[in-house]
Formats: C-alpha cells, structure tokens, sequence
C-alpha cells in the first residue's frame, strides 16, 4: 500500500515507488547503477559542504528529555537551568515515542497514529530555546516498536503464520524492519524534525524483536535473497544519512550494550561491525542494572560495579572500532547511554546517585571516550546531579591501552564471526552499497 494517502511529500504512484527502491538500493545494490544512469548535471560542481558528523559538537554530554518534561514550563525551566550550571550541553528529546508522534505533525498519518497529547506545543520555538542556551539538540525517534502504525497499517507489520499482529511478552505490536513503508514513514519524521532545527536524529528500537521460543514465529515482508537481520537495519540507516545529511543532520543510533559483547546481532539485527560502519553515531545502552551476572567476564554484580560494568562493555566495542578503523573503515562515533535510576527491581537496597554516575563516566573517560547521556525515564536528574562538573564540558579523555583480558575476548569474537562482518563491510563499500565513513 502506497504512502501517498497518509504523508505529504509524492504527488504519483511513480514517485512513491522511486522512493521505496531508493529505500532498498542499499540491500539490492543498485546505488552504483542508478547513478550512473542518471543524466549528467548541467551545473558546475558545487563544493560539498562539511560533513554533519563533523560539525557535531566535539564533546557531547547530554541528558534524556521526555516528550513531557519538554512540554511542561516548571519541568524544562529546571533542565534548562541544570544545563547552564553544568557541563550539560545536550538534550536527547523524544519526538515520536512508543505512542507516536509528540508535536505537532503535517503528516496526516502520524495524526491518525498518535495516541495520548501533544506536549510539544511549538516544536521550532523548543528547539530554538535549546540552541540560545547552547544546548545540543538531539530528536530521538522510536522506529519499529510501533503499537499503535502495526493497528493502521498491519500489512506493513509483523505477523503471526495466521495473519495476526505478532505480539511480544510486553503487549507491544512491531512493525517489519523489512518494509520499505516502514523505513519511509520514519524517515519523514525524521525530515520535520530536521526542519526544526534538530541537528541529530538518534533513532531508537532500530532493531527487531527479540523471538524468544514461547512466542509464535514472526512472519515478515520478503527479504532479499541472502540478506541478514543487520543488513535490513545498516540499510535503514544508509538510507536515513542519504536523506538528512543534506539537511545537515547526523544520523545516530541506539544499540543494545550487548551489541558490543556479541560476536553476532544479539538476534536483533544490531551487529556492531555492520552498524559502526554506517551511523554516525552509536549510543549504547550500557546501564548496569540491565546486564545478567554471565553477560561480562568478571562482572558478578553489574548493578553494583557501574565502573567495571561501563569499562568492560565499553571496552569492547572500543576495540572492535580500533579494528575498522585499522582497515581502512570509519567507524562511528560511540556515545553512550549510562544510568541515572535506581533498580530497586534488580537490586533493592542499592541507589544510584552522584557516586555512581561519576564511576560511570569515569570509565569512558579511562577508555578514551569523551561523551556520554545519561537515562532517567522521568527526565528527573536531582539524585545524580551532583556527579556533574560544573561550567562547560571539558576534555577528560585519557590514551585507552586496551587491557589483555578484554583484547582475548575481543580476538575471540574475530573467530565466531566479526572479521567475517568486517569483510562484508569492505565488500559493500567496494560494491558501492554504502559509502564507508563519512
């Protein structure tokens, strides 16, 4: 089914189906073809203007903002005022959640599938408010968890073998990471965001659904022949940086902190060598509390190890971005997600607080990374806000050795499947599918 009844943009069935081939030239291998077959520019060549991943600010702490908290005056007045005194210089802002849309969109059929209010009354006025206090202004993007698109459009869904929405163990409807509709009507989103004055879309749930055994079998859209989950989400984000790079956005990505301590996807389609090769940016998810005591070597009690938990995980994917680089890929910028929450659920009598987050950023520090957000799904910060410095944010970064422990585990990966990813990488950039850095 076309987009054309529920988004703006093509006016004929044949400029809807050019933008779902553009969509797929990644996985098809048509980018090179097309544009050789294209006419030649008239014009003379204009000079490239920098690239977005360049002009992102060279050190980024940031905060998570909840569509609520940026819509409610006493609430964003009191973030605002945390980011004047402290090194806080961005703000991760939801702009489509896991009930749709927060602002309000041209789009009819992000109206149609938005679900609770609008908090974010005057989106340009927020994000011009963000800039005059010299705040980094990030959209977060929830993608294929979508409840509310699979009810509208089910033929761009997951599905059951009898037809029916696939349903995960939390209740949540997902869409195909497969379809071509999907990845366009997110896209778009993403467009009105830029044109906002947003200078990162960081999309999140850029990933398929865990298929755990209890659950029925996901059917989805017909992939090409050979592809894997991760080249359906590499595809995604090429097309994404095709599309908003040239509205001077970088294109980022929210990764489960097991994609660094996993050979393969994690069954989810985020495998890192895939992904790092093609986001600007990669934010995992590193939050102790959410690691098993078996996921890390030596990590016996993650929640209660926030510097061990943050380095050993980290540490990882530092490496295997150390081994893109040596063979001649850039690898995307690694921007962590850390935690500002208690888990009384994992570990009652254990509260995170300025001591914690300090541990935390302490350790990407020591891995030579500079930049980090902080989670807290209240956008409350009053219990670790103390573990930030005060003033602007300023270089901590040290020269990162990597440790013996984890180059073993790291050359483990190498042998059940990672330099085979790296080669897939140079073989798409070779192939035209992708270009490699950016």
């Amino acid at each position: 089914m076309s987009l054309l009844p529920a988004c703006s943009g093509p006016s004929s069935e044949a400029e809807v189906s050019s933008l779902a081939q553009s969509a797929s030239s990644f996985l098809s291998g048509q980018v090179v073809a097309n544009a050789a077959a294209r006419p030649a520019h008239r014009e003379p060549p204009q000079p490239e203007p920098p690239s977005p991943r360049e002009a992102a600010p060279p050190i980024i702490r940031g905060i998570y903002v909840n569509a609520y908290a940026a819509g409610t005056p006493a609430h964003r007045k009191k973030l605002l005022a945390l980011a004047d005194s402290t090194e806080i210089n961005a703000f991760v802002v939801d702009v489509k959640d896991d009930d749709g849309i927060r602002y309000r969109s041209a789009m009819p059929l992000a109206q149609q599938v938005t679900h609770g209010g609008i908090p974010i009354r005057d989106l340009k006025g927020f994000v011009d408010t963000l800039r005059a206090h010299g705040i980094y202004p990030i959209a977060r993007i929830v993608v294929f968890k979508d409840r509310f698109l699979a009810q509208a459009k089910p033929e761009w869904a997951i599905r059951t073998p009898t037809g029916a929405l696939w349903i995960d163990k939390a209740g949540n409807r997902w869409m195909s990471a497969w379809s071509d509709s999907v990845r366009e009507y997110n896209i778009r989103v993403a467009e009105e965001a830029a044109r906002a004055g947003f200078r990162e879309i960081q999309f999140d749930y850029v990933r398929f659904p865990e298929a755990f055994k209890s659950l029925p079998k996901q059917v989805h859209p017909p992939a090409p022949p050979g592809a894997r989950r991760a080249d359906a989400i590499a595809a995604f984000l090429s097309e994404a940086k095709r599309r908003l790079h040239p509205l001077g956005v970088t294109v980022t990505a929210d990764l489960f902190g097991l994609s660094m301590d996993d050979p393969m996807d994690v069954g989810i389609g985020q495998q890192w060598e895939a992904l790092s090769s093609v986001a600007d940016a990669l934010q995992p998810m590193v939050y102790p509390s959410h690691f098993f005591p078996t996921h890390l070597p030596g990590i016996h009690t993650p929640n209660r190890m926030p510097y061990e938990t943050v380095y050993t995980s980290v540490g990882m994917g530092v490496i295997r971005n150390q081994r893109l680089r040596e063979q001649g890929t850039t690898p995307a910028r690694i921007v962590p997600w850390i935690q500002a929450f208690s888990a009384p659920w994992v570990d009652k009598g254990y509260h995170y607080g300025p001591t914690q987050a300090r541990a935390q950023t302490q350790a990407l520090y020591d891995l030579g990374v500079e930049d980090w957000i902080f989670w807290n799904a209240g956008s409350n910060y009053d219990a670790v806000s103390a573990g930030f410095a005060r003033g602007e944010a300023l270089p901590q970064a040290k020269r990162f050795d990597a440790p013996q422990r984890l180059v073993r585990v790291v050359n483990r990966f190498d042998r059940e499947g990672v330099a085979e990813a790296r080669q897939r990488v140079l073989a798409r950039a070779e192939a035209g599918r992708v270009r490699v850095g950016d």
